[in-house]
């Protein structure tokens, strides 16, 4: 963060205070990793993910993005295709995205599923307000940590990353990206952005998924404790159900389509499919295998992939 940044914010008196900040890879297994911070009472969102509360595209823009844009001077700030830094915001545009998330975050009030902060027991308004906001930057989000920090300059970034593979078979089967090429290089740029972020800033770090799905509660404890969350308030564990391959090659999933169940620690094995990389990955066929393996060899050596 340059001096030139915090100068521009030294003034900004902020209503979120210490915000947790996942930098995320869609289809990553990023809504996983939301949950197990918002399983913890003193930690709450602002429901929606960054890039759709500030969506400013003209297919589906919303207020929020497009004053955003105008305050700051700068379009694509909240893009998730942008994959390059932005420039801080400057006062009016810090305050408002501020007050945005703090406003945000207090839908957690009526949201159906969210407003509870343990399996039964809603949050009271005054928990709201005093709860650690967590929120979801995914794809060219990562590149806000700079423009974040000097925003929160007491802000935790824990980035969320997968092996490849298993993320390529999801973005093409979603069409977000048609060619290993194309994901690739996206891979490489929004992944090393989460690696130089992990070496710079005292508080951010990177875990890859497959830790989350091998050691979910070990992994849940050491983020919650970096992040100075009480390990010893968390006894359950929620996750909101989507589809997933299965066994047969379907895709399926045993919950309520949708909704958020809550898990003892010791249950949350019954959610998470150890498996489901290699489901994923078996969707493909081997030249587009090689393509993606050989795309992004300094990548995955760098985050500890060995293949």
């Amino acid at each position: 963060m340059t001096l030139e940044a915090v100068m521009t914010l030294e003034a900004v008196m902020t209503l979120e205070r210490a915000p947790i900040f996942l930098n995320c890879l869609s289809r990553g297994g990023s809504n996983i990793f939301w949950n197990l911070f918002l399983s913890h009472p003193d930690a709450c969102s602002p429901i929606e993910e960054t890039l759709q509360i500030f969506r400013a595209d003209t297919r589906a823009p919303r207020w929020a993005g497009i004053w955003t844009a105008v305050l700051s001077r700068q379009p694509r700030f909240f893009d998730q295709w942008n994959l390059s830094s932005r420039r801080p915001l400057g006062k009016s545009a810090a305050r408002f995205v501020d007050r945005t998330l703090r406003q945000r975050k207090l839908r957690t009030l009526t949201d159906p599923e969210m407003r509870f902060k343990t399996n039964g027991e809603p949050y009271t308004e005054a928990e709201v307000e005093a709860a650690r906001l967590v929120a979801k930057n995914n794809n060219g989000l990562v590149f806000l940590t700079e423009s974040l920090l000097a925003l929160y300059p007491d802000a935790t970034f824990c980035a969320l990353v997968r092996h490849p593979l298993p993320l390529y078979e999801s973005h093409k089967r979603h069409r977000i990206h048609s060619s290993p090429e194309a994901f690739a290089d996206f891979y490489n740029r929004v992944t090393g952005k989460m690696a130089d972020d992990a070496e710079r800033y005292e508080r951010a770090s990177v875990t890859r998924f497959e830790d989350v799905l091998a050691e979910p509660i070990g992994v849940m404890r050491r983020l919650h404790e970096a992040a100075g969350l009480d390990v010893g308030k968390i006894h359950e564990v929620r996750f909101k159900s989507k589809e997933h391959y299965l066994a047969d090659g379907s895709r399926g999933t045993e919950y309520a389509k949708g909704r958020h169940h809550w898990f003892g620690l010791d249950e949350v094995g019954r959610f998470l499919e150890p498996a489901i990389n290699d489901l994923q990955a078996d969707q493909l066929g081997d030249a587009e295998r090689d393509a993606v393996l050989l795309g992004t060899t300094a990548a995955r050596e760098r985050l500890g992939y060995e293949g």
